[in-house]
């Protein structure tokens, strides 16, 4: 019986009439099985790894014979590489693939935004989209282009930058939040000054991102 499978060992004693003495191991064992599997950032590690997610059943165990099930235990995944044990909650946190995922879709949701809030200025606006052509394919993208941006501009929708900024959120430092803001403030610049409209689609995005409006105001002033 594994020890690391055993919950509870009991041993008991009883003399029978012959003067002997007798043992009887009595514990408790998870036997899992595998349930699923994919890939997760694995805290032990350090970096993405495949993982394995399994199940199991407590059963009662008689010198080493499961016998009586006792009800199901916890579910938990096991990382592929390094073996370790983990809950299933470590799957919430993004892999390092899926984090550059977000983060492309959040640069593209916001200079998309300020594109969009020039394309009646056909001066400011040429230079604006080239910039935010730029960003996303930095961001990423490299197969972004006029064409794309375009499409994207004309299915906008604010709700769309708004998704897009709270998924990345969560998983970005300070830094990193003024960083998308000051990506977008460099877009919006590429027209040679800051529309209004760009201010509130800065701010608003930095409400998005958690950022108070003395940092927003830092970033935009040397962005």
């Amino acid at each position: 019986m594994a020890a690391s499978e055993q919950a509870e060992i009991l041993h008991s004693a009883a003399r029978d009439a012959g003067g002997c003495t007798m043992f009887f191991v009595v514990g408790i064992r998870t036997i899992r099985s595998a349930i699923g599997d994919g890939e997760f950032h694995c805290p032990a590690c350090g970096g993405d790894r495949r993982f394995r997610k399994g199940g199991g059943r407590r059963r009662l165990v008689v010198f080493g014979v499961a016998l009586i099930p006792l009800g199901r235990a916890g579910s938990g995944i096991e990382c592929a590489v390094c073996c370790t044990r983990h809950d299933v909650s470590a799957l919430e946190t993004p892999t390092a693939r899926a984090l550059t995922l977000l983060l492309r879709e959040a640069v593209r949701a916001l200079v998309v935004a300020v594109v969009a809030a020039v394309e009646d200025e056909p001066q400011a606006a040429e230079a604006v989209r080239e910039a935010a052509v730029q960003a996303v394919r930095a961001a990423g993208m490299p197969s972004y282009d006029a064409c794309t941006l375009a499409a994207d501009v004309g299915a906008h929708a604010a709700q769309d930058t708004a998704w897009a900024l709270a998924r990345i959120a969560p998983h970005l430092a300070v830094a990193g939040r003024e960083h998308l803001v000051g990506v977008a403030a460099r877009v919006a610049l590429a027209g040679g000054a800051y529309d209004p409209a760009h201010r509130v689609i800065l701010y608003h995005a930095g409400d998005r991102l958690g950022l108070g409006r003395a940092r927003v105001d830092h970033v935009l002033a040397g962005p």
